[in-house]
Order: structure tokens, then sequence, then C-alpha cells
């Protein structure tokens, strides 16, 4: 799948249609986001601890949570 992203770098999420249950994303979740071989693409995968803080998160280097975004960031 190919996402355009947004003027503040924000990744908009695919419809839930295209994700079996398991899958899903919530606003809340925590993912992981690995950059891979070719440079240009990166893989977000649901973290395994779903606890972790907003500190805990900066701290990692490797992880993100699912925010609401503002339609006018992809104008």
């Amino acid at each position: 799948m190919i996402v355009t992203v947004g003027k503040n770098g924000a990744i908009p999420l695919p419809p839930d249609d295209d994700l079996n249950e398991e899958n899903k994303l919530k606003i809340g979740d925590i993912l992981l986001c690995t950059l891979m071989k070719d440079k240009r693409s990166i893989k977000l995968e649901k973290f395994l601890d779903q606890s972790l803080n907003d500190e805990q998160i900066k701290a990692h280097g490797y992880l993100c949570r699912v925010e609401e975004l503002n339609p006018e960031d992809f104008e």
C-alpha cells in the first residue's frame, strides 16, 4: 500500500475494510516504526506493550502513537 505523507509528517491510516480484525488500528494505539532496507519505506506494526506513556514512547525512539489528524494537513 502506498500512502501520501502529510505536511507535518502525518501518515493516514488505511480504511478498516483493508485490515483484518486483529490488525485494525485505533486512536491511541502504539506502533513500532521500522525503516526498510530500501530506505524509502517504513513498516508500521502494533507494539506489544500498549501501556507506555508518551515519555516512554519518545525515549524508545522507534515508536509512535496513533492520533486523530486534521484533514487540512493533507490538502
